[in-house]
Order: structure tokens, then C-alpha cells, then sequence
């Protein structure tokens, strides 16, 4: 994964763990993508402040990580339900679908409902 896009997601699990000085560096920086020198105007310090502050926080948000592992146990549901849905896209796909009873139909357009509000739910 893209350092720009690791970072971003991190941020977004935990950005609570962060001052909020950190916090705003590493938004501007990273979802922002400001350079150091337009972060370090925006917030009022030094280029090398920015720096410094993004390298603590890259390690508190790695380290969290590191402990916790919910980004990366959420990018595991995350592929897992992908395959859920491929797996309903090559039944639905298949010759045999349209033999397929009415109940069974119905229960697959419910999973596929509840992998939308759950893909959903992430924006």
C-alpha cells in the first residue's frame, strides 16, 4: 500500500491518539498534500517543525497499529466481503441461476444489500 494512502487511513482510526497539532501536520500533509513548507505556513512553524512532527506522528500511528491492528483487520473484512460479493456475481452469473428458487434469490440480494450499507458505512 502507497505510504500517502497507509497514513491517511491510519490517521482516520486514529487520529485521537494524536495532539491536535499532530493531527492538523499530518492532515495537511498527507490528505491535504501540501509540501512541508505550505504545512509549516499554515500552522505557523518551521519546515523542520513539520518534519519532526510528522516523524513522531508516522510512529504513534504505526505504533497503535502495531498494538491495536484495527486498520488492519478492517482491510481484511474489507477483502473478504469483496470476495462474498465476486463469489454472488459468478452465481448470479452461472446458467443454474435462473433455476435457483425465489427464497434463495431473496437471501442473496440481502447479503448483497448488507455488503452496500457496510461499504457504505466506510465513506
Amino acid at each position: 500500500m502507497e505510504k500517502n494512502v497507509e497514513i491517511s487511513l491510519l490517521l482516520s482510526f486514529y487520529k485521537n491518539m494524536l495532539t491536535e497539532r499532530q493531527a492538523d501536520t499530518v492532515e495537511l500533509y498527507y490528505n491535504e498534500d501540501l509540501s512541508l513548507s505550505e504545512v509549516g505556513v499554515e500552522l505557523g512553524i518551521s519546515r523542520q517543525g513539520v518534519r519532526d512532527t510528522l516523524k513522531r506522528s508516522e510512529a504513534i500511528l504505526y505504533d497503535v497499529e502495531s498494538k491495536l491492528g484495527l486498520v488492519s483487520r478492517f482491510l481484511g473484512i474489507k477483502s473478504r466481503l469483496s470476495e462474498i460479493d465476486e463469489i454472488i456475481d459468478e452465481i448470479e452469473k452461472s446458467p443454474e441461476a435462473r433455476l435457483l428458487p425465489d427464497s434463495i434469490k431473496h437471501q442473496i440480494n440481502r447479503i448483497l444489500t448488507i455488503i452496500e450499507q457496510i461499504n457504505d458505512s466506510e465513506d
